[in-house]
């Protein structure tokens, strides 16, 4: 695939693009949930071979083909190891990995797939080893090349193994423009906050759980896009509380307010996996007779005053809260406020600008994952005891 010489993101955009592929193959491929990254290290020639251990005399001369040994310090191969975690898991209790072999110069990257029983005996997948390669062709043109170790004996099967033709004509191109992109963002990768594996388990699990409501929905709305919708949003929260009470040795299930709760199925789930809230909507829906009495759901307006501040709840949910959202960090923050004698003129800088506000507030938690859910992708702020101390440390205006 040829790139235009003039392009100023080459070879850097080509490192870029390349760790998209890496580090969140589901972008692509749709039947990935995530991998999970271990074992990254700097190593020299010689000791790349004990980290490829097993390989054919073939495959190793196909990974250092090309490769220069002009570094000065030896040091010429990035190494790591990916483990692919499906959604739906298909491969039982043998883990499907690659190692990933990185080279400088020239500018390559060899993806060798192997499979790891529980005995942690390893098996490569030497007909599946396939590379990408960024070549300087003359002084027009650079070219990302593809090359596969053994493609007449290719398999695939969709997942760990990607079709030949796939890597080829949908992955190939998409590289291409990755690597040509100027393209930041100031929010942190899907899942960034969780373990992916955790989350891919039990986000199956609850799907099996509650998908006997897709048949019986009352409401309008499309049942398939939201009752998966608020599912893959459970999940994410379930996965997040768990990790939080593991890292601060909590024994109690965290308790939650949904604010503008709508159809109350996120509500519904939370309770029903262990969690004390409510919801809480300006109309009733008539999906809340289902439910049942353990799901406290509450029809009121909200006003942004000390009458909604919600000082038992440890955590407060706004998911498509509307008008509503800006307020929800208040809300969360202002025992936080109060105790530490905030002026009003500040409260009301913050709310100057919505966007920029609730952007400033993801800033100073440092925690604004792009939340990945069934429909659509999303941004969430995670973090109210970060934004606490930000506040308490900010003098009165």
């Amino acid at each position: 695939a040829p790139i235009k010489a003039e392009c100023k993101t080459l070879p850097e955009g080509f490192w870029s693009a390349v760790a998209v592929w890496i580090k969140k193959p589901h972008v692509i491929n749709k039947r990935l949930c995530g991998v999970k990254e271990t074992e990254s290290r700097n190593v020299d020639r010689e000791a790349l071979g004990l980290f490829v251990n097993g390989l054919s005399d073939t495959a190793l001369d196909f990974v250092s083909s090309g490769h220069k040994d002009t570094h000065e310090n030896g040091k010429e191969w990035s190494y790591n190891v990916r483990t692919f975690i499906p959604k739906v898991n298909c491969y039982g209790s043998k883990l499907h990995k690659e190692a990933i072999l990185k080279c400088k110069d020239p500018p390559q990257v060899t993806f060798l797939p192997f499979e790891e029983d529980e005995d942690g005996h390893v098996s490569y997948k030497e007909s599946n080893i396939y590379q990408f390669r960024l070549t300087f062709q003359d002084a027009e043109t650079w070219f990302l090349e593809f090359h596969g170790l053994s493609t007449d004996e290719w398999f695939s099967d969709g997942i760990a193994y990607p079709k030949l033709h796939w890597l080829r004509s949908d992955l190939l191109p998409k590289l291409v423009r990755w690597a040509t992109e100027c393209k930041t963002s100031e929010f942190k990768s899907t899942l960034s906050l969780l373990p992916v594996e955790k989350y891919s388990v039990k986000y199956q699990q609850l799907k099996e759980k509650y998908k006997a409501l897709v048949k019986v929905w009352p409401e309008v709305t499309d049942p398939e896009k939201f009752v998966y919708e608020d599912v893959a949003i459970a999940t994410y929260l379930l996965v997040l509380w768990s990790e939080e009470r593991r890292e601060k040795d909590l024994n109690d299930p965290q308790s939650f307010v949904d604010l503008g709760c709508g159809n109350g199925l996120l509500v519904h789930i939370l309770i029903n996996e262990g969690h004390p809230g409510k919801g809480i909507d300006v109309r009733r829906r008539k999906i809340w007779d289902m439910y049942g009495p353990q799901t406290v759901l509450e029809e009121e307006a909200i006003t942004p005053s000390e009458s909604f501040l919600f000082p038992d709840a440890d955590w407060l949910i706004g998911n498509h809260s509307d008008e509503l959202t800006p307020w929800i960090p208040v809300i969360a923050a202002r025992p936080v406020i109060k105790t530490h004698n905030l002026s009003q003129n500040l409260k009301c800088q913050l709310l100057f600008s919505r966007w920029n506000y609730i952007m400033g507030l993801g800033s100073m938690c440092e925690k604004m994952p792009a939340a990945r859910v069934s429909f659509l992708n999303a941004v969430c702020n995670s973090g109210v005891e970060q934004l606490g101390a930000t506040l308490s440390r900010t003098p009165p205006s």
